[in-house]
């Protein structure tokens, strides 16, 4: 229960500190950049991948100036930034890549709904990845890429992320992203954080399960506290994914040059297991309202077993009480009062009674 709790806590201060930006945010020019989110890390980092088919440049620099002396008009650039904090150095990038202030706004927002934006010469694609679960909670964070002709742009403010297969195949020039356009790349980026919510969705089946377990075998608060941090963890999961599905269907639709023709049946792929992650969330929501169902039955029966118990014990001190009623009035003429035996005839008498009872009770199946 104190993990459950702790969880709805730490829950709680993060919707308070959402406020508190929020309230910051409000009356600020439009574009104007400011960090609306938790600071993850001290400094930026930032690292480039140029290549081709034939070969790769690797750099950590935070000087643009270094990364755009690799660069040649036959090679294609990815630039990943960790560290969105740093609102000068997200400005540089804007500039150096000439991006829109609107977009750049839009990367500092942590809190954003995923989107897609088509802005002619570059794309803009913003996105919840889920990087795992952490202490039996969904480690995520919202991650935004800008793709144009011969770049792909990748923000993000954890240090960590799911990309590091991504960075190795690319390293080793194993399949076909060295060969393939910018595009390509975008795609395996998407691809690779829509994949990676099966294992929030899995997350989910494993949670459901145990509580439908744990309901079963005892139904009691601790557990109604866990369904209901899963009933949050499900509609925020679901918050997050399904405008992910609005935002590849525009992405799809879209008639930008940016996107080859050989290319484009790989985002309709990604928006079939969008979909598949969706309808998952909705039998999971559906689950966990049975599972709910089933801990208010397992309470009732239970008030039920009790009430039948404490009802049939009244049941059999009924006549008991009668009896002793009679024999408790103060009569002086009553016959049973003076006879030498009728102290143990009256105490045979109950526990026949009780015992009879107790049969029929038996043979009735309410016992």
């Amino acid at each position: 229960m104190k993990k459950a709790i702790a969880k709805l806590t730490k829950r709680k201060n993060r919707s308070k500190t959402n406020r508190e930006h929020l309230q910051k945010k409000v009356g600020q020019a439009p574009g104007q950049l400011f960090f609306s989110g938790d600071k993850k890390v001290e400094s930026v980092k930032c690292e480039a991948f140029v290549y081709n088919d034939t070969e790769i440049d690797y750099i950590e620099s935070n000087d643009l100036n270094q990364i755009d002396s690799l660069r040649s008009d036959d090679k294609n650039i990815w630039v990943n930034i960790e560290g969105l904090h740093d609102t000068a150095f997200i400005e540089k990038v804007g500039e150096r890549f000439k991006l829109h202030s609107l977009l750049l706004e839009d990367v500092m927002n942590l809190n954003h709904r995923p989107k897609f934006e088509d802005y002619g010469e570059y794309i803009f694609f913003t996105i919840k990845m889920f990087n795992g679960v952490q202490n039996e909670e969904l480690d995520y964070e919202q991650v935004s890429f800008v793709m144009g002709k011969d770049f792909v742009i990748s923000f993000q403010e954890k240090p960590q992320d799911i990309f590091n297969t991504l960075r190795d195949r690319l390293t080793s020039g194993q399949g076909r992203m060295r060969s393939k356009g910018p595009d390509y790349l975008f795609y395996r980026l998407i691809d690779t954080i829509v994949d990676y919510y099966y294992f929030a969705i899995e997350h989910f089946a494993e949670q459901l399960e145990a509580l439908e377990e744990e309901v079963m075998d005892n139904a009691d608060k601790e557990s109604l506290i866990k369904m209901q941090t899963v009933k949050k963890d499900l509609i925020f999961l679901r918050r997050s994914v399904l405008p992910v599905r609005e935002a590849l269907s525009g992405l799809i639709r879209s008639e930008n040059k940016l996107f080859k023709k050989e290319t484009r049946p790989f985002f309709q792929d990604i928006y079939d297991h969008a979909i598949h992650v969706v309808e998952s969330i909705e039998s999971y929501r559906d689950l966990l309202s049975s599972i709910k169902d089933l801990h208010m039955n397992a309470l009732s029966n239970r008030m039920n077993e009790v009430m039948k118990v404490l009802t049939i014990i009244s049941t059999i001190f009924i006549p008991l009480t009668f009896i002793a009623g009679i024999y408790g009035m103060n009569f002086q003429h009553m016959p049973e009062l003076t006879y030498e035996y009728a102290y143990p005839i009256a105490w045979a008498i109950m526990i026949i009674i009780t015992i009879f009872m107790i049969i029929y009770f038996k043979r009735k199946k309410w016992l």
